[in-house]
Protein backbone atom coordinates (compact mmCIF):
# COMPACT_ATOMS: atom_id res chain seq x y z
CA UNK A 1 0.00 0.00 0.00
CA UNK A 2 1.19 3.52 -0.80
CA UNK A 3 1.03 4.75 2.80
CA UNK A 4 1.67 8.48 2.29
CA UNK A 5 -0.81 8.90 -0.58
CA UNK A 6 -3.50 6.75 1.05
CA UNK A 7 -3.45 8.60 4.35
CA UNK A 8 -3.20 11.94 2.57
CA UNK A 9 -6.61 11.14 1.07
CA UNK A 10 -7.95 10.26 4.54
CA UNK A 11 -6.69 13.53 6.04
CA UNK A 12 -8.11 15.64 3.22
CA UNK A 13 -11.47 13.89 3.41
CA UNK A 14 -11.71 14.39 7.18
CA UNK A 15 -10.89 18.05 6.64
CA UNK A 16 -13.76 18.40 4.15
CA UNK A 17 -16.19 16.67 6.48
CA UNK A 18 -15.24 18.33 9.78
CA UNK A 19 -13.54 21.66 8.92
CA UNK A 20 -11.24 21.04 11.87
CA UNK A 21 -7.64 22.24 11.86
CA UNK A 22 -5.69 20.38 9.21
CA UNK A 23 -2.73 19.80 11.52
CA UNK A 24 -4.93 18.33 14.25
CA UNK A 25 -6.59 15.93 11.79
CA UNK A 26 -3.24 14.92 10.32
CA UNK A 27 -1.59 14.39 13.71
CA UNK A 28 -4.50 12.25 14.92
CA UNK A 29 -4.52 10.03 11.82
CA UNK A 30 -0.75 9.64 11.80
CA UNK A 31 -0.74 8.76 15.51
CA UNK A 32 -3.57 6.22 15.07
CA UNK A 33 -1.77 4.44 12.24
CA UNK A 34 1.79 4.87 13.55
CA UNK A 35 2.89 6.88 10.53
CA UNK A 36 6.37 8.25 11.20
CA UNK A 37 9.55 9.39 9.54
CA UNK A 38 9.54 10.05 5.81
CA UNK A 39 5.93 8.86 5.43
CA UNK A 40 4.77 11.41 8.00
CA UNK A 41 6.78 14.14 6.28
CA UNK A 42 5.26 13.22 2.94
CA UNK A 43 1.71 13.23 4.33
CA UNK A 44 2.39 16.66 5.84
CA UNK A 45 3.75 18.06 2.59
CA UNK A 46 1.01 16.60 0.40
CA UNK A 47 -1.90 17.62 2.61
CA UNK A 48 -0.59 21.15 3.07
CA UNK A 49 -0.01 21.65 -0.64
CA UNK A 50 -3.23 20.08 -1.89
CA UNK A 51 -5.14 22.34 0.52
CA UNK A 52 -3.02 25.33 -0.51
CA UNK A 53 -3.78 24.81 -4.22
CA UNK A 54 -7.27 23.38 -3.84
CA UNK A 55 -9.09 26.21 -5.59
CA UNK A 56 -6.97 25.96 -8.73
CA UNK A 57 -7.01 22.15 -8.65
CA UNK A 58 -10.83 22.19 -8.54
CA UNK A 59 -10.88 24.66 -11.43
CA UNK A 60 -8.76 22.24 -13.46
CA UNK A 61 -10.88 19.28 -12.39
CA UNK A 62 -14.05 20.88 -13.75
CA UNK A 63 -12.27 21.50 -17.03
CA UNK A 64 -11.31 17.83 -17.24
CA UNK A 65 -14.77 16.45 -16.47
CA UNK A 66 -17.18 15.65 -19.32
CA UNK A 67 -19.93 16.84 -16.96
CA UNK A 68 -18.40 19.73 -14.95
CA UNK A 69 -21.22 19.73 -12.39
CA UNK A 70 -20.92 16.03 -11.71
CA UNK A 71 -21.13 15.17 -8.00
CA UNK A 72 -18.07 13.27 -6.74
CA UNK A 73 -17.81 11.70 -3.29
CA UNK A 74 -15.35 13.53 -1.01
CA UNK A 75 -12.89 10.62 -0.74
CA UNK A 76 -12.77 10.07 -4.51
CA UNK A 77 -12.51 13.81 -5.12
CA UNK A 78 -9.54 14.10 -2.77
CA UNK A 79 -7.84 11.17 -4.46
CA UNK A 80 -8.15 12.99 -7.79
CA UNK A 81 -7.10 16.32 -6.26
CA UNK A 82 -3.95 14.70 -4.90
CA UNK A 83 -3.17 13.14 -8.27
CA UNK A 84 -3.68 16.43 -10.12
CA UNK A 85 -1.45 18.20 -7.62
CA UNK A 86 1.39 15.74 -8.15
CA UNK A 87 1.07 15.76 -11.94
CA UNK A 88 0.52 19.48 -12.55
CA UNK A 89 2.23 21.22 -9.64
CA UNK A 90 4.59 18.99 -7.69
CA UNK A 91 6.57 17.38 -10.51
CA UNK A 92 8.69 15.32 -8.10
CA UNK A 93 7.29 12.03 -9.44
CA UNK A 94 7.08 11.04 -13.12
CA UNK A 95 3.51 11.49 -14.36
CA UNK A 96 3.05 7.82 -15.27
CA UNK A 97 4.17 6.70 -11.79
CA UNK A 98 1.79 9.10 -10.05
CA UNK A 99 -1.10 8.04 -12.31
CA UNK A 100 -0.44 4.34 -11.74
CA UNK A 101 -0.23 4.78 -7.98
CA UNK A 102 -3.52 6.70 -7.67
CA UNK A 103 -5.30 4.28 -10.03
CA UNK A 104 -4.21 1.37 -7.82
CA UNK A 105 -5.38 3.18 -4.69
CA UNK A 106 -8.73 3.91 -6.38
CA UNK A 107 -9.08 0.26 -7.35
CA UNK A 108 -8.45 -0.91 -3.77
CA UNK A 109 -10.89 1.61 -2.25
CA UNK A 110 -13.62 2.06 -4.87
CA UNK A 111 -13.28 -0.86 -7.27
CA UNK A 112 -12.42 -1.25 -10.95
CA UNK A 113 -15.07 1.09 -12.37
CA UNK A 114 -13.98 4.15 -10.40
CA UNK A 115 -10.31 3.35 -10.98
CA UNK A 116 -10.98 3.64 -14.73
CA UNK A 117 -12.57 7.04 -14.12
CA UNK A 118 -9.50 8.17 -12.13
CA UNK A 119 -7.21 6.84 -14.85
CA UNK A 120 -9.08 8.78 -17.55
CA UNK A 121 -8.97 12.07 -15.60
CA UNK A 122 -5.33 11.88 -14.58
CA UNK A 123 -4.04 10.78 -17.99
CA UNK A 124 -5.50 13.85 -19.68
CA UNK A 125 -4.43 16.22 -16.89
CA UNK A 126 -1.66 17.77 -18.99
CA UNK A 127 -4.31 19.13 -21.37
CA UNK A 128 -5.62 21.74 -18.92
CA UNK A 129 -5.30 25.35 -20.03
CA UNK A 130 -3.08 27.31 -17.66
CA UNK A 131 -3.73 30.60 -19.41
CA UNK A 132 -7.53 30.60 -19.52
CA UNK A 133 -8.21 32.71 -16.42
CA UNK A 134 -11.58 34.46 -16.55
CA UNK A 135 -12.55 37.35 -14.28
CA UNK A 136 -15.20 35.28 -12.52
CA UNK A 137 -12.74 32.51 -11.70
CA UNK A 138 -9.79 34.60 -10.47
CA UNK A 139 -10.48 33.62 -6.87
CA UNK A 140 -10.28 29.95 -7.83
CA UNK A 141 -7.11 30.44 -9.83
CA UNK A 142 -5.48 32.03 -6.79
CA UNK A 143 -7.04 29.39 -4.53
CA UNK A 144 -9.12 31.62 -2.27
CA UNK A 145 -12.80 31.45 -1.31
CA UNK A 146 -14.78 34.04 -3.23
CA UNK A 147 -15.82 36.03 -0.16
CA UNK A 148 -12.20 36.47 0.92
CA UNK A 149 -10.98 37.34 -2.59
CA UNK A 150 -13.74 39.94 -2.95
CA UNK A 151 -13.02 41.35 0.49
CA UNK A 152 -9.27 41.71 -0.13
CA UNK A 153 -9.80 43.07 -3.62
CA UNK A 154 -11.97 45.84 -2.18
CA UNK A 155 -9.53 46.47 0.66
CA UNK A 156 -6.21 46.31 -1.21
CA UNK A 157 -7.02 46.62 -4.92
CA UNK A 158 -6.43 44.04 -7.65
CA UNK A 159 -2.65 44.41 -7.86
CA UNK A 160 -2.05 43.98 -4.12
CA UNK A 161 -4.56 41.17 -3.64
CA UNK A 162 -2.96 39.32 -6.54
CA UNK A 163 0.50 39.71 -5.01
CA UNK A 164 -0.86 38.55 -1.65
CA UNK A 165 -2.56 35.50 -3.14
CA UNK A 166 0.59 34.59 -5.10
CA UNK A 167 2.70 34.93 -1.95
CA UNK A 168 0.36 32.56 -0.14
CA UNK A 169 0.86 29.98 -2.91
CA UNK A 170 4.66 30.11 -2.68
CA UNK A 171 6.77 27.68 -0.63
CA UNK A 172 6.72 28.68 3.02
CA UNK A 173 9.48 31.02 4.14
CA UNK A 174 11.17 29.98 7.39
CA UNK A 175 12.75 32.39 9.86
CA UNK A 176 14.71 31.39 12.95
CA UNK A 177 15.58 33.25 16.13
CA UNK A 178 18.95 32.63 17.74
CA UNK A 179 18.99 32.24 21.52
CA UNK A 180 21.59 34.86 22.29
CA UNK A 181 22.44 33.30 25.65
CA UNK A 182 23.05 29.83 24.20
CA UNK A 183 24.55 30.46 20.76
CA UNK A 184 26.69 33.23 19.32
CA UNK A 185 26.26 34.58 15.81
CA UNK A 186 29.74 33.32 14.93
CA UNK A 187 29.04 29.78 16.15
CA UNK A 188 25.74 29.68 14.26
CA UNK A 189 27.50 30.73 11.06
CA UNK A 190 30.17 28.07 11.59
CA UNK A 191 27.51 25.42 12.15
CA UNK A 192 25.73 26.44 8.95
CA UNK A 193 28.94 26.40 6.90
CA UNK A 194 29.81 22.95 8.22
CA UNK A 195 26.35 21.56 7.42
CA UNK A 196 25.74 23.39 4.13
CA UNK A 197 22.88 25.44 5.56
CA UNK A 198 22.28 28.83 3.97
CA UNK A 199 20.91 31.60 6.18
CA UNK A 200 20.56 35.36 5.77
CA UNK A 201 20.56 37.71 8.75
CA UNK A 202 17.66 40.14 8.97
CA UNK A 203 19.01 43.67 8.65
CA UNK A 204 16.91 44.97 11.57
CA UNK A 205 17.88 42.30 14.09
CA UNK A 206 20.95 40.63 15.53
CA UNK A 207 19.13 37.36 16.39
CA UNK A 208 16.74 36.72 13.48
CA UNK A 209 17.70 34.94 10.25
CA UNK A 210 15.94 33.72 7.15
CA UNK A 211 16.72 30.12 6.18
CA UNK A 212 17.40 29.82 2.45
CA UNK A 213 18.50 26.18 2.23
CA UNK A 214 18.60 22.92 4.21
CA UNK A 215 16.48 23.95 7.19
CA UNK A 216 16.20 20.29 8.30
CA UNK A 217 19.92 20.25 9.08
CA UNK A 218 19.31 22.73 11.91
CA UNK A 219 17.37 20.09 13.84
CA UNK A 220 20.03 19.56 16.53
CA UNK A 221 20.11 23.29 17.34
CA UNK A 222 16.32 23.33 17.56
CA UNK A 223 16.28 20.37 19.96
CA UNK A 224 18.93 22.05 22.12
CA UNK A 225 16.84 25.26 22.25
CA UNK A 226 19.71 27.21 20.74
CA UNK A 227 17.45 28.41 17.96
CA UNK A 228 13.67 28.69 17.57
CA UNK A 229 11.44 28.85 14.52
CA UNK A 230 9.85 32.28 14.68
CA UNK A 231 8.71 34.70 12.01
CA UNK A 232 10.50 38.04 12.02
CA UNK A 233 7.19 39.92 12.25
CA UNK A 234 6.30 38.01 15.43
CA UNK A 235 9.66 39.01 16.86
CA UNK A 236 9.04 42.66 16.09
CA UNK A 237 5.75 42.53 17.98
CA UNK A 238 7.64 41.30 21.06
CA UNK A 239 10.28 44.00 20.64
CA UNK A 240 7.56 46.67 20.96
CA UNK A 241 7.40 45.71 24.65
CA UNK A 242 10.82 47.31 25.16
CA UNK A 243 11.12 45.86 28.69
CA UNK A 244 12.71 47.87 31.48
CA UNK A 245 14.64 46.25 34.37
CA UNK A 246 12.40 44.99 37.13
CA UNK A 247 9.11 45.22 35.21
CA UNK A 248 6.28 42.73 35.63
CA UNK A 249 5.18 41.54 32.18
CA UNK A 250 2.12 39.43 31.39
CA UNK A 251 1.50 37.50 28.17
CA UNK A 252 -2.19 36.70 28.43
CA UNK A 253 -2.91 34.77 25.20
CA UNK A 254 0.42 33.01 25.36
CA UNK A 255 0.07 29.53 23.86
CA UNK A 256 1.84 28.01 22.02
CA UNK A 257 4.55 30.19 23.57
CA UNK A 258 6.78 31.47 20.75
CA UNK A 259 6.48 35.11 21.78
CA UNK A 260 6.67 34.14 25.45
CA UNK A 261 10.11 32.55 25.10
CA UNK A 262 11.42 35.62 23.27
CA UNK A 263 10.11 37.91 26.01
CA UNK A 264 11.90 35.68 28.50
CA UNK A 265 15.18 36.17 26.65
CA UNK A 266 14.70 39.94 26.47
CA UNK A 267 14.01 40.43 30.18
CA UNK A 268 16.64 37.96 31.39
CA UNK A 269 16.88 37.93 35.19
CA UNK A 270 15.80 41.54 35.61
CA UNK A 271 12.04 41.13 35.26
CA UNK A 272 9.10 38.88 36.02
CA UNK A 273 7.14 37.17 33.25
CA UNK A 274 3.68 35.70 33.79
CA UNK A 275 2.14 33.68 30.96
CA UNK A 276 -1.54 32.77 30.69
CA UNK A 277 -3.83 31.07 28.19
CA UNK A 278 -7.34 29.65 28.27
CA UNK A 279 -6.48 26.47 26.34
CA UNK A 280 -5.37 23.78 28.79
CA UNK A 281 -3.99 21.45 26.11
CA UNK A 282 -1.88 24.17 24.52
CA UNK A 283 -0.56 25.31 27.91
CA UNK A 284 0.71 21.79 28.59
CA UNK A 285 2.87 22.03 25.48
CA UNK A 286 4.47 25.32 26.51
CA UNK A 287 8.05 25.15 27.62
CA UNK A 288 8.57 25.60 31.34
CA UNK A 289 11.32 28.20 31.50
CA UNK A 290 12.98 29.32 34.71
CA UNK A 291 11.71 32.88 34.71
CA UNK A 292 8.17 32.20 33.46
CA UNK A 293 5.09 31.41 35.51
CA UNK A 294 2.47 29.65 33.33
CA UNK A 295 -1.16 29.35 34.38
CA UNK A 296 -4.55 28.77 32.79
CA UNK A 297 -6.70 31.90 32.79
CA UNK A 298 -9.31 33.42 30.48
CA UNK A 299 -8.27 36.90 29.33
CA UNK A 300 -11.91 37.77 28.69
CA UNK A 301 -13.19 37.39 32.27
CA UNK A 302 -10.75 36.03 34.89
CA UNK A 303 -8.93 38.07 37.54
CA UNK A 304 -5.25 38.79 36.94
CA UNK A 305 -2.47 40.40 38.95
CA UNK A 306 -1.46 43.93 38.02
CA UNK A 307 1.44 44.33 35.62
CA UNK A 308 3.59 47.01 34.03
CA UNK A 309 3.22 45.51 30.56
CA UNK A 310 0.53 43.26 29.10
CA UNK A 311 0.94 41.58 25.72
CA UNK A 312 -2.40 40.70 24.18
CA UNK A 313 -1.64 38.56 21.14
CA UNK A 314 -5.35 38.26 20.52
CA UNK A 315 -7.24 35.28 19.08
CA UNK A 316 -8.00 36.28 15.50
CA UNK A 317 -9.00 35.14 12.04
CA UNK A 318 -5.38 34.37 11.14
CA UNK A 319 -5.62 35.84 7.64
CA UNK A 320 -2.03 37.04 7.95
CA UNK A 321 -0.66 33.50 8.29
CA UNK A 322 -2.55 31.75 5.49
CA UNK A 323 0.79 30.98 3.83
CA UNK A 324 1.91 28.82 6.76
CA UNK A 325 -1.55 27.54 7.67
CA UNK A 326 -3.20 27.03 4.28
CA UNK A 327 -6.34 25.47 5.73
CA UNK A 328 -7.36 28.82 7.28
CA UNK A 329 -8.56 30.09 3.90
CA UNK A 330 -11.15 27.29 3.70
CA UNK A 331 -12.11 27.12 7.39
CA UNK A 332 -12.86 30.79 7.92
CA UNK A 333 -16.32 32.21 7.24
CA UNK A 334 -17.20 35.80 6.39
CA UNK A 335 -19.15 36.40 9.60
CA UNK A 336 -16.24 35.24 11.78
CA UNK A 337 -14.26 38.44 11.17
CA UNK A 338 -16.72 40.50 13.18
CA UNK A 339 -17.08 37.75 15.78
CA UNK A 340 -13.33 37.83 16.38
CA UNK A 341 -13.40 41.62 16.57
CA UNK A 342 -16.06 41.53 19.30
CA UNK A 343 -14.04 38.96 21.28
CA UNK A 344 -10.88 41.08 20.91
CA UNK A 345 -12.68 44.17 22.22
CA UNK A 346 -13.88 42.25 25.27
CA UNK A 347 -10.38 40.97 26.00
CA UNK A 348 -8.78 44.39 25.57
CA UNK A 349 -11.35 46.13 27.77
CA UNK A 350 -11.03 43.48 30.49
CA UNK A 351 -7.24 43.30 30.53
CA UNK A 352 -6.86 47.10 30.58
CA UNK A 353 -8.03 46.94 34.21
CA UNK A 354 -4.81 45.20 35.25
CA UNK A 355 -2.25 47.66 33.86
CA UNK A 356 -0.33 49.70 36.40
CA UNK A 357 -0.44 53.51 36.05
CA UNK A 358 2.16 54.49 33.46
CA UNK A 359 2.17 50.92 32.14
CA UNK A 360 1.41 49.72 28.63
CA UNK A 361 -0.48 47.21 26.55
CA UNK A 362 0.84 45.75 23.31
CA UNK A 363 -2.17 44.64 21.30
CA UNK A 364 -1.42 42.44 18.31
CA UNK A 365 -3.05 40.08 15.81
CA UNK A 366 -1.94 37.96 12.89
CA UNK A 367 -4.87 39.33 10.91
CA UNK A 368 -4.99 41.60 7.86
CA UNK A 369 -8.56 42.68 8.60
CA UNK A 370 -9.19 46.30 9.68
CA UNK A 371 -12.09 45.30 11.95
CA UNK A 372 -9.68 43.22 14.06
CA UNK A 373 -6.94 45.81 14.10
CA UNK A 374 -7.63 49.54 14.12
CA UNK A 375 -11.35 48.80 14.46
CA UNK A 376 -10.72 47.24 17.87
CA UNK A 377 -8.26 49.95 18.98
CA UNK A 378 -10.49 52.85 17.94
CA UNK A 379 -13.52 51.31 19.66
CA UNK A 380 -11.49 50.79 22.85
CA UNK A 381 -10.04 54.31 22.93
CA UNK A 382 -13.46 55.86 22.44
CA UNK A 383 -14.49 54.79 25.95
CA UNK A 384 -11.08 54.54 27.68
CA UNK A 385 -9.57 58.00 27.51
CA UNK A 386 -6.83 57.24 30.04
CA UNK A 387 -5.12 55.23 27.27
CA UNK A 388 -3.47 56.56 24.14
CA UNK A 389 -1.54 55.05 21.24
CA UNK A 390 2.21 55.43 21.55
CA UNK A 391 4.00 54.31 18.41
CA UNK A 392 7.62 55.42 18.45
CA UNK A 393 8.20 55.09 14.74
CA UNK A 394 11.96 54.93 15.24
CA UNK A 395 11.36 51.38 16.50
CA UNK A 396 9.50 50.33 13.35
CA UNK A 397 11.13 50.37 9.89
CA UNK A 398 8.97 52.20 7.35
CA UNK A 399 8.12 49.06 5.40
CA UNK A 400 6.51 47.69 8.57
CA UNK A 401 4.29 50.72 9.24
CA UNK A 402 0.78 51.45 8.13
CA UNK A 403 -0.47 54.93 7.27
CA UNK A 404 -1.30 55.64 10.94
CA UNK A 405 2.09 54.56 12.25
CA UNK A 406 1.13 51.16 13.66
CA UNK A 407 3.17 48.05 13.09
CA UNK A 408 1.70 46.28 10.07
CA UNK A 409 3.42 43.69 7.89
CA UNK A 410 1.91 42.97 4.48
CA UNK A 411 3.33 39.54 3.55
CA UNK A 412 4.36 40.05 -0.11
CA UNK A 413 6.09 43.34 0.76
CA UNK A 414 7.65 42.33 4.08
CA UNK A 415 8.43 38.66 3.30
CA UNK A 416 6.96 37.81 6.70
CA UNK A 417 3.64 36.78 8.15
CA UNK A 418 0.94 39.44 8.17
CA UNK A 419 0.75 41.06 11.60
CA UNK A 420 -0.58 44.19 13.29
CA UNK A 421 0.42 45.75 16.61
CA UNK A 422 0.05 48.96 18.58
CA UNK A 423 1.31 50.05 21.97
CA UNK A 424 -1.23 51.60 24.31
CA UNK A 425 -0.01 53.68 27.29
CA UNK A 426 -1.96 54.07 30.52
CA UNK A 427 -1.50 57.70 31.60
CA UNK A 428 -3.73 57.41 34.67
Amino acid sequence: MDIARTYTIDVLTQFDLTHARLKDIRDNICDQHNIKGSDHQRVTALTNDVIRWRGRIDLWLRELLDRPNRSIKPELKNLIRSGLYEILLDKKTPDYAAVNSYVEIAKSIFGARQSKFVNAILRKASSVQNNSIHEESLHEWYSLPKWLWDRWRKQFGLEKVTSLAEFYLCPVKIDIRRNNEQLSHENLIQFCLKNDVTITKWDNSHVFYHVEKHFARLRSLLLEKKIFVQDRAAGMVVELIAPEPGEIIMDVCAAPGGKTTYISELIGKDGQLLAFDNDADRIKKMEQLKNITIERKDAEKDEFPNADVILIDAPCSGTGVVGKKPDIRWRRKKNEIQEFAELQKRILIHMSKFVNPGGRIIYSTCSLEPEENWGVIDAFLKFNDQYYVDMETRMIPSKFQDVRGAFFSFPPFSSTDGMFAVRLLNES
